[in-house]
């Protein structure tokens, strides 16, 4: 019994598939010889109305206008209206799609901070923006994209924004866009704190070397079973890095925060602080986002902690102020910066730093010993604006860098 019901309805949507209302409409103008205007006066319908309901074009037909031109076809309303509702959904079930895909892509992400990143090349084409957004995180749908569930993130910088709606969504993106990329890069090596521990030294010393530096430390580290990429930052988020843990080893995500070279180190050094000190409640899903919210006191702790450790780590205070006299001798403050296996520029920042709120120039004259960051980053960035697929790129990730 059910097949023959399966039929019948099989037989049906194959007329509604075919079925023209207007092509039905206009062949019984024909039997009767008869004008649309006419039609038109005899069922007293407006023309707008008959139109609309014979092209699909007006989701909502009054039950009058229905009624009459079901008399006029010589068939019962209720059929009439079922084969209206199928070509209504037919019609409209594509519109329906791209109106949701519209939506749901300007409630979730910041497309004008997209296009200034290079990552998108326009704000209103919603098809090639989709195709751009799933493409790179490897989604089947554009409705695939979800909140961020993240291991555990501690997240060093505030942030600060007019829209936190907004930043919300560009944090996000910056997250997951990350999380994807490390997750494809998929580490085999084991994680060992004991490794770390011994390998904490040599990372001073790269600092010298601003080219391969950072480089030589990222490949060191990925034999550590800790994977470390450098993703720029996105214009609205203000922030130097993060820690989370996947298939439970942990990644570190550094960015070009304010532009200065001294501040990868440091940033670099603060996260392996989290790896060693707080990768109990990494791997436990426990984290904080140190936001200046009046949540974060117990994060804000640690990361007073994990700052004085990377600044302990590269040039304590105490050594500052031994070097603060010479800070206008570049022969002399190289020289310092020679003995202590550090680039000069790390001397520099931490003395504008300190002096910041008696010197305002103090930040002006140490920009000038800055070197260019790019050249110690573009080895290791992951561009928004590379248009390659991202499988692509990993690939080519892992022959340089990732092995």
């Amino acid at each position: 019994m059910s097949d023959k019901y399966d039929e019948i309805n099989a037989l049906l949507n194959n007329i509604f598939k075919e079925v023209s209302l207007r092509e039905m409409f206009e062949k019984r103008l024909y039997e009767l010889n008869m004008s649309q205007t006419a039609a038109e006066k005899l069922l007293g319908v407006g023309h707008r109305s008959l139109n609309g309901l014979l092209d699909v074009t007006q989701k909502k037909v009054d039950y009058s206008t229905l009624k009459a031109v079901a008399i006029f076809l010589n068939m019962p309303v209720e059929e009439l209206i079922e084969i209206h509702i199928k070509l209504i959904e037919n019609n409209f079930s594509n519109e329906n799609t791209i109106s949701n895909k519209k939506k749901f892509i300007r409630e979730n992400f910041d497309l004008t901070v997209l296009r200034k990143a290079g990552f998108i090349d326009t704000i209103n084409d919603f098809e090639k923006i989709e195709k751009r957004i799933t493409s790179y995180l490897g989604l089947q749908s554009i409705f695939d994209y979800k909140k961020i569930a993240f291991s555990t993130a501690f997240w060093s910088g505030a942030v600060s924004s007019k829209n936190p709606i907004k930043t919300s969504m560009t944090r996000n993106f910056w997250l997951t866009s990350a999380k994807n990329f490390i997750e494809k890069l998929d580490n085999p090596y084991h994680y060992s704190r004991e490794e770390l521990i011994k390998f904490f030294p040599q990372i001073r010393w790269h600092s010298r070397n601003v080219e391969f530096g950072l480089f030589h430390i990222v490949k060191a580290l990925f034999k550590l079973g800790i994977t470390v990429i450098f993703q720029p930052r996105l214009s609205t988020l203000y922030l130097r890095g993060v820690t989370f843990s996947v298939n439970n080893k942990p990644c570190i995500v550094l960015t070009d925060y304010k532009g200065f070279y001294p501040t990868l180190f440091h940033c670099l050094i603060h996260e392996l602080y989290h790896v060693l000190f707080d990768w109990d409640e990494i791997k436990e899903n426990l984290y904080h986002i140190s936001e200046g919210t009046e949540d974060s006191i117990v994060l804000d702790e640690r990361e007073v902690e994990a700052d004085d450790f990377a600044r302990r780590y590269l040039f304590s205070e105490e050594k500052m102020k031994e070097a603060a006299p010479y800070i206008r001798s570049e022969k002399i403050i190289e020289e310092i910066a020679e003995e202590q296996n550090i680039h000069s520029s790390i001397i520099y920042i931490y003395n504008a730093f300190d002096k910041s709120k008696v010197d305002r120039l103090v930040w002006m004259r140490a920009k000038k010993q800055m070197p260019d960051i790019k050249k110690a980053t573009y080895k290791i960035e992951i561009p928004w604006d590379d248009k390659k697929p991202l499988n692509e790129i990993i690939r080519q990730k892992k022959i340089e860098i990732y092995n």
